[in-house]
């Protein structure tokens, strides 16, 4: 007989045996190198006759650089996935990070117009999309590989929501024979990061008071005088505190070092026809901040029957998940309290009233007193997501696949305050008072429905090697959410929604409803001749609910070829060459991330006005039957060359993208009864290259260790190439109503992430006050919108990660770590906590040094009396240099012991994992301002029986 080899999802190699009869299905699973083959999505490809850029790791891969989840891993292993280090949110485990996959395609979401962040990557999971949330709580040891899949070539077979990149999750596929348990235990420490902070002590924030003239009051007359009296006392009530040492550290008050756990059992077994697979895992994630935390539980099933050449596979998911806010409030409450106020009184009870002072206006009020009441602040979803794959496969190369997802989701989230709350200090009237207390109350579901059916045939013919598909795929999303707030609940005790007063103050429920239906079909063919010479070509044509009915129907399509240099008897007999491969591509994607109904001219019932005793309806937006899909036009050029026996790989890629049409607001005269409507007017750029280099420094002749080394790097440029009125109109109001941060602009020509503040040369000595650079290039004192400029931007000139990987007799060491350099940064802790502090609360510990204060001084600071707002100028704009030491693993396998195997493991492994260890930058700015930064600690044991 003759065998023919194919690769298809799920199976690493068949063999298709002819018989005298039949066919009998032969399945020998091997282990196949992660670089073999190319895991898209929605068919396999062999990486050999791959034209597009992707970057595929393995279990281990992820493992190496972390164990916290998913995401954080594929960061610290490709710079090109760039997940937005959030200054306000920190390390809260509750908080959604912003992720870009090469660059930002499209405008901010600037009027809430969008479901998801306009930017952010296509996420598929076992075939089928998934939210990022999703993705946050997968439970990593149930991941087999993630394929990042970044130019047209690669990601154009989804068609209209790839414009923004595509991230392939395959999970673990059970294995034959015998029952095998695992189990995997981690042990999670969370140790909160403060060392940005830089805060006054006591005696020091007294000082600034004295200095702002908090304790002085203006006049000579004896009313003054006698209210300056009240002000002295005031100020040697403080200072009697401080000299007696008061000097609290409000700022290890609201946080702790988080110990969380990760449990997970996983049994699989079977034999050549029937295999199965069971998963379940808990996942404590304690937060930095004290009562914070994030609990997932998550069982799945998975069931594989082949008969013959027939395949069924299911796999039933059931998740809970509970995100907790800490009770203590926000970090910032604790960052900015006076810290000669105490912190609990003399018998050691914490007072609702941290202190009391004329010249801070009043009662502060005492952020640990929230913590000590009945709140609540928390969030909560259960998901059930039932996956099934059917698979026929012939013995002529015919492969037809079906696959069909049904997911539900109930979320919810609730924030109870009582009366007794800091937040209602000052509800001090009467009227005030029976508002005290608030519940904000959501509730939400979220119903998912998505098949497709898939057909491939592949064809050796002599040199020629032929592969096709095509495809039919249909999928419809409904969610639903409401909102309100209530208040008015007298105390701590009456915590159910049911005891509100009344509806909050001018309020009432809102909420949200969509749907969203789209239908799809592909065709895909790739060409190799050879395995020299490789050609791919995509179509794929969607329709979506969410455009005009005159523009249904997007086009997307791509076209890849590539030239394996290898295979080339003039390349074969140079020995140092394993790999030289060219690659170039071109084409079409889209993106679909907004609101469901932006086309349709859609109504809502009015319930406060009646006309004849009727309630009526009115027009929410305008229809426009031309609206049509956001396209990007992707080029990629790239090169990947391997030498000397792989010991040394290199990668490289040159890519430039256009998004045009996309969906921005066109202003509308009032007349029209609405502020603005929905139009394809907006046009992006980005360009730039990446590189990967990875050397094997050392290898043992025995074969029992080695040591690699790697460094990979993303030069990304972003430019406005057309915005529309709308945008136009927002960069006005931003002029009109400037605040104490940069500017935000979008011009044409120009990055959007660029940062906009008035040139300035510094502080006057003579006078102390600002000398501002205008567009005509005099000399001002004053700062003027119409100066404002482009004095830096944040996306760096590079940016990377580099590390190791070294393994010997069972010891594994790696370490990875990331860097940038070239960017800047606008360091608005300079403009909050010294320059523009408001010395009622606490500052930072900069306001002494280089500060004007008479003239003749050569300072970068105004004086901390001036009340004057510092807007943004250039002063504050500082060179962003950064270089992190991102991940440290430390395990060795115990199975190696012959103890070990007699006592019947077949592997035993402990870990030992370090994340965001350390970090070296050249701006010192506050991080970590709502919620703290925070170093991951992990130990892990993981054992097979």
């Amino acid at each position: 007989g003759v065998a023919l080899q194919f690769s298809f999802i799920g199976m690493k190699k068949q063999e298709i045996v002819p018989g005298d009869a039949e066919l009998r299905v032969v399945m020998e699973e091997e282990n196949v190198e992660v670089d073999e083959v190319v895991v898209t999505g929605i068919f396999t490809r062999r990486t050999e006759s791959f034209t597009g850029s992707a970057s595929t790791f393995t279990r281990e891969d992820l493992r190496k650089v972390g164990n916290t989840n998913v995401l954080q891993s594929i960061k610290n292993l490709d710079p090109s996935f760039h997940v937005i280090e959030n200054l306000e949110e920190g390390s809260n485990p509750n908080a959604m990070p912003e992720i870009q996959l090469r660059g930002q395609s499209g405008f901010p979401d600037l009027r809430g117009e969008y479901r998801v962040n306009p930017n952010q990557p296509l996420f598929i999971l076992d075939g089928f999309e998934v939210s990022l949330t999703k993705v946050i709580d997968l439970d990593m040891n149930r991941v087999e590989s993630v394929t990042l899949l970044k130019d047209a070539a690669a990601k154009a077979i989804h068609g209209s929501k790839a414009a923004n990149g595509v991230v392939v999750i395959e999970t673990h596929r059970p294995v034959a024979g015998r029952l095998r348990v695992t189990y995997t235990g981690n042990l999670n420490l969370s140790v909160p990061d403060l060392t940005s902070y830089h805060l006054a002590n006591a005696a020091e924030k007294l000082q600034v008071e004295k200095e702002a003239g908090l304790f002085t009051v203006p006049g000579t007359s004896y009313v003054y005088a006698d209210r300056q009296l009240e002000y002295d006392l005031e100020y040697n009530r403080i200072l009697e505190e401080v000299l007696r040492g008061v000097d609290t550290d409000w700022l290890s008050r609201p946080v702790r070092v988080g110990t969380g756990q990760k449990h997970v059992i996983y049994l699989e077994g079977g034999d050549a026809y029937l295999r199965y697979g069971v998963d379940l895992s808990y996942n404590n994630t304690t937060g930095a901040m004290k009562g914070s935390g994030r609990n997932t539980v998550t069982g799945s099933m998975t069931l594989s029957y082949r008969y013959r050449e027939f395949l069924l596979r299911d796999i039933l998911e059931v998740s809970y998940n509970k995100g907790i806010n800490s009770p203590y409030g926000e970090f910032s409450e604790y960052a900015r309290m006076n810290p000669y106020f105490r912190a609990s009184d003399e018998n050691g009870r914490i007072t609702k009233i941290a202190g009391e002072s004329i010249a801070l206006g009043g009662a502060v009020g005492n952020p640990l007193w929230n913590s000590t009441i009945n709140t609540k602040d928390f969030s909560e979803y259960m998901s059930v997501t039932n996956n099934l794959y059917i698979e026929w496969l012939s013995a002529f190369g015919l492969k037809v696949t079906g696959r069909l997802s049904i997911s539900r989701e109930d979320s919810g989230h609730e924030i109870f305050y009582p009366a007794s709350h800091t937040a209602f200090i000052t509800y001090t009237s009467e009227e005030m008072a029976a508002r005290r207390g608030q519940y904000v109350y959501g509730d939400g579901d979220d119903a998912n429905f998505a098949a497709d059916v898939n057909a491939s045939f592949s064809r050796n013919i002599g040199e020629h090697l032929f592969f096709t598909n095509v495809g039919w795929n249909a999928s419809s999303n409904s969610s639903r959410y409401l909102n309100f707030v209530a208040e008015g609940f007298p105390n701590d005790y009456l915590d159910d929604i049911t005891f509100a007063r009344q509806y909050a103050l001018d309020s009432r429920p809102s909420g949200t409803e969509s749907t969203t239906r789209d239908i799809g079909v592909l065709a895909f063919a790739n060409y190799a001749y050879a395995d020299r010479y490789l050609l791919d070509a995509s179509l794929r044509l969607n329709a979506s609910s969410q455009f005009g009915r005159d523009n249904r129907w997007g086009n997307f399509w791509s076209l890849g070829i590539g030239w394996n240099l290898h295979n080339e008897p003039f390349i074969r007999s140079i020995v140092a060459f394993d790999q030289f491969r060219l690659r170039a591509s071109a084409g079409f994607t889209g993106s679909q991330s907004f609101n469901s109904y932006q086309s349709k001219a859609t109504f809502t019932y009015s319930t406060t006005e009646t006309y004849l005793g009727h309630h009526g309806a009115r027009l929410m937006g305008i229809e426009n039957s031309a609206l049509k899909w956001q396209r990007k036009y992707d080029r990629n050029a790239g090169v990947d060359i391997t030498l000397f026996n792989r010991r040394l790989a290199l990668r490289f890629d040159y890519y430039l993208a256009n998004t045009d049409d996309l969906l921005t607001d066109v202003t509308l005269p009032s007349s029209t009864g609405f502020r603005s409507y929905r139009e394809n007017l907006g046009e992006v750029q980005n360009n730039g290259q990446e590189f990967r280099v990875t050397y094997r420094a050392w290898q043992p002749s025995r074969g029992d260790g080695f040591l690699n080394v790697y460094i990979a790097g993303v030069r990304n440029e972003n430019r406005v190439r057309k915005i529309s009125n709308s945008l136009a109109t927002f960069n006005e109001e931003q002029l009109a109503n400037p605040t104490n941060r940069p500017v935000v602009r979008y011009v044409e020509g120009q990055s959007m992430s660029a940062i906009w503040a008035v040139p300035s040369y510094g502080i006057d000595p003579a006078t102390g006050r600002e000398i501002f650079l205008r567009a005509d290039g005099s000399i001002v004192h004053a700062w003027n919108s119409d100066d404002l400029a482009i004095c830096g931007d944040t996306e760096p000139k590079l940016r990377g990660n580099c590390g190791f990987n070294l393994d010997y007799r069972g010891f594994s060491l790696n370490v990875g770590m990331n860097w940038m350099f070239g960017g800047q940064i606008y360091n608005q802790t300079l403009v909050d906590k010294v320059e523009n502090a408001n010395p009622r609360y606490n500052v930072d510990r900069r306001v002494f040094s280089d500060r004007w204060r008479k003239p003749g001084d050569i300072s970068h600071f105004k004086n901390i009396a001036s009340t004057a707002t510092t807007y943004a100028t250039q002063r504050f704009v500082e060179e962003q240099d950064e270089w992190t030491l991102s991940s440290v693993n430390l395990s060795y396998d115990l199975d190696r012991l012959a103890r070990v195997k007699q006592a019947g493991f077949s592997r035993l492994r402990l870990s030992f994992d370090m994340n965001d260890v350390a970090r070296v930058s050249s701006v010192k700015i506050e991080r970590g301002t709502s919620y703290p930064f925070a170093r991951a600690f992990s130990f892990s044991l993981q054992a097979m029986f």
